[in-house]
């Protein structure tokens, strides 16, 4: 009974601690000590102690959102033009002709903070910083902005799941101060950095040893995806597990020596895994791996009687207590479910008499159970992924890493044998990067509904060992039953996507797409490889054309990653481009059932810019629905358009140019007479877009106002005569964190 109660109280905690993701909202200080008050009473005056573990995760998590909207008020307070002194907790980045990192801050104009009321940021920099350095710098301060579509990076998410509150930038013309203190740990890197000069694994080496990633190229970014090797180059569980086991097993040398060291390999085991945590820089994901390890250590050395399920609760319950948010991140969840399965997997081979039979079916059995959790999470999986894991975690395992631990050991010694150690280990490497070269292709993108499938496949799994496996299929079969007929239905749909200041919109219909600009591009991606095409493959549907409206960077900088994808019949543009048909007015076409009727410009150029831009409007003749799409087209091209054209009237129509002042006349709208106006911007932008009398003359003219920086990707569904409206953020579904980072209020 005892053992009972211990679970639920565990999963109690844990379940509660998790579901705060979810939480609309967040109560003040009043309620939060009412809480605890009547938790108290529920305990020790009511015996009521089936709800310590909801009454315990309660309390910490208000608690801790507190202090990060205390530590948002306090950088705020005091405007957004500040003088702040900081320290910096990470390694920089190169972004743009910028670098970016996180750092915390200490004073604000000169004025100290209460430790516990120091906010972390994301410091954009002209000049990059190292971690245990600090400085004065004035800077602008923002809300944390992020992007939010059906698939992509959530910044926001991640932003709480580190504790930053919010963003800032050093002014280029400002002056700025910075105090360098000298550790073992940045005079190792720097070591490192002149050992491994000019060579193709000095990202590789910096990323194991430091945790420092930003070296890597997207060429091996992309070759360690595909071979789902990835995790072996983000120092995690794995890395703090193999570096218990090496000091486990020098320690395990000592402990044959007298009684006196019998502890020996644990607390060695233990001293190695959390020196390697600091190596990385103590990043949240390590410290949070280094807490399981400690956690079972302690449970192991204390001779404490609990099964696997027991342990692995109490691993989860321990690491939310020390980090509440952690839940937050996949890497968490992508590192626990990785323990999980080694320790289930353990007991489970524990009858094989070779130890290479348990470790090989180990190895085997991790990755297969490690496949839904990376769909769900990534979208999709690498079908060589076990191969490669199979010979490259004992690789790294029994090589590389102590070799990389050798190396920094000879560097500490004088520099004795060090070029010799970088030689070993730079050979070391040669095999990844050759085997690295096979793995193009590897990577399968999932669909929802296959995503989903996988899931539930691993959620039956794990319910039956808790479970009676009867009810596990029953449940599983009901849940995917509903999932697969539960699909939306429409005839066809328009997703005008949240990629900040530019523009990306996909026309969906017959499970083909048809991109009307592609947003952003920048020197090591686009908005068409983070979002466009993650964002098709997830929908289980297929790249079928492109529109060009104008070449700017923020409407067409990704077209170069669309355009091997797409025949040449299926391209237009209003500027002369090899291998584009004509977008200008007069041109006419059929996608699917949809109409494509072009309205401006006049003829194509050399080069098409805001005036320039393709305006188009698509009709569904059938069902009578109309949507204009304008691209950046300026006051000049509206009135002549407006003036040349009698039929203009539109359902939707897409805001011209971000909804800027030099658009949008009262002209053209009246002549559309749209129900809707949605226009795609990115939230606190430079240009203070949307224009407030934009949007008046939208409103006057009974259009309803919607953009992308705070509705994030919004969905226009055409099903019959009806038209149904969908926002990524709506004012009913905005969870606790959204709404503190980007507004400040809760």
């Amino acid at each position: 009974m005892t053992l009972l109660f211990n679970n639920w109280v565990l999963i109690s905690f844990s379940l509660t601690a998790i579901s705060s993701i979810y939480w609309p909202f967040i109560p003040g200080w009043e309620p939060l000590l009412a809480a605890i008050g009547t938790g108290v009473i529920c305990v020790v005056i009511l015996g009521c102690r089936s709800v310590i573990g909801i009454a315990l995760a309660v309390v910490l998590i208000l608690t801790h959102s507190q202090l990060l909207s205390a530590q948002k008020h306090t950088l705020f307070q005091f405007g957004s033009n500040i003088t702040i002194n900081a320290h910096v907790d990470s390694f920089f980045k190169p972004v743009g002709d910028a670098f970016q990192g996180d750092i915390t801050v200490t004073e604000i104009n000169h004025q100290p903070i209460f430790y516990l009321f120091q906010p972390k940021i994301r410091l954009t920099s002209p000049i990059i910083l190292t971690p245990n350095q600090s400085g004065i710098f004035h800077v602008s301060v923002k809300p944390m902005f992020g992007h939010l579509n059906d698939v992509g990076f959530d910044k926001e998410t991640y932003a709480i799941s580190e504790k930053i509150v919010a963003k800032a930038s050093v002014y280029r013309d400002s002056a700025w101060s910075i105090t360098t203190k000298t550790t073992l740990r940045n005079w190792w890197y720097q070591e490192v950095l002149h050992i491994a000069q000019g060579s193709d694994k000095q990202g590789l080496i910096l990323a194991l040893l430091f945790g420092e990633r930003s070296r890597l190229t997207p060429d091996q970014w992309q070759q360690l995806r595909n071979s789902g090797l990835s995790h072996l180059v983000a120092i995690s569980g794995l890395h703090i597990g193999i570096a218990f086991g090496l000091g486990f097993l020098i320690g395990s040398v000592f402990s044959r020596l007298s009684p006196l060291w019998l502890w020996a390999p644990w607390l060695l085991g233990a001293a190695v895994a959390i020196g390697y945590a600091w190596l990385a820089g103590f990043t949240l994901p390590t410290q949070r791996a280094v807490i399981m390890c400690i956690t079972n250590v302690v449970l192991l050395m204390t001779s404490v009687r609990v099964g696997t399920l027991g342990r692995l609760n109490i691993t989860l319950a321990v690491v939310l207590l020390v980090y509440p948010f952690a839940a937050y991140s996949s890497s968490l969840w992508l590192s626990f479910f990785a323990v999980s399965a080694v320790i289930y997997l353990a007991s489970w081979t524990q009858h094989y008499a070779h130890t290479w039979q348990k470790l090989f079916l180990i190895q085997i059995g991790v990755t297969l159970f490690m496949v839904p959790v990376t769909g769900y999470f990534f979208h999709g999986v690498s079908v060589t992924s076990v191969l490669f894991n199979l010979v490259f975690i004992p690789w790294f395992s029994y090589v590389i890493v102590p070799l990389g631990f050798l190396l920094l050991l000879a560097l500490v010694c004088g520099g004795w044998g060090a070029n010799y150690v970088w030689q070993c280990l730079d050979w070391a490497f040669a095999p990844l990067l050759h085997a690295l070269q096979w793995s193009e292709g590897s990577w399968i993108n999932f669909s929802r509904e296959w995503t989903l499938t996988v899931l539930f496949v691993l959620i039956a799994f794990i319910s039956t060992l808790l479970i009676r496996k009867r009810w596990a299929a029953c449940m599983t079969v009901l849940v995917l039953s509903h999932l697969w007929s539960s699909q939306p239905r429409f005839d066809w749909r328009v997703e005008v996507l949240d990629v900040g200041h530019g523009l990306a919109v996909l026309i969906r219909q017959n499970d083909k797409v048809l991109v009307y600009d592609t947003g952003s591009g920048w020197d090591t991606g686009s908005m068409a490889n983070s979002v466009i095409k993650p964002l098709v493959a997830y929908y289980g549907e297929t790249l079928d054309a492109m529109i060009v409206s104008h070449t700017d960077n923020d409407h067409a900088g990704g077209r170069y990653d669309i355009e091997p994808i797409i025949s040449h019949r299926h391209q237009w543009a209003s500027q002369r481009l090899s291998g584009y048909r004509p977008c200008i007015r007069g041109e006419s076409w059929w996608w699917e059932s949809l109409s494509f009727e072009v309205l401006w410009p006049p003829k194509q150029v050399q080069r098409a810019y805001n005036q320039h831009s393709c305006v188009i409007m698509v009709r569904d003749i059938y069902h009578r629905h109309s949507i204009l799409l304008t691209g950046d087209v300026n006051a000049v091209g509206e009135w002549l358009l407006a003036r040349g054209q009698d039929n203009l009237n539109a359902e939707v129509m897409l805001v011209p140019h971000h909804g800027s002042g030099t658009s949008s006349t009262a002209q053209l709208i009246d002549k559309v007479s749209p129900t809707w106006a949605i226009a795609s911007l990115a939230k606190g932008n430079l240009w203070h877009l949307p224009s407030s009398a934009v949007v008046k003359r939208y409103t006057q003219h009974g259009a309803h106002w919607l953009d992308t920086g705070d509705s994030g990707q919004i969905s226009v569904i055409f099903h019959g005569n009806d038209t149904r409206i969908e926002r990524k953020r709506s004012n009913d579904n905005q969870p606790w964190y959204r709404q503190m980072l980007r507004n400040g209020v809760e």
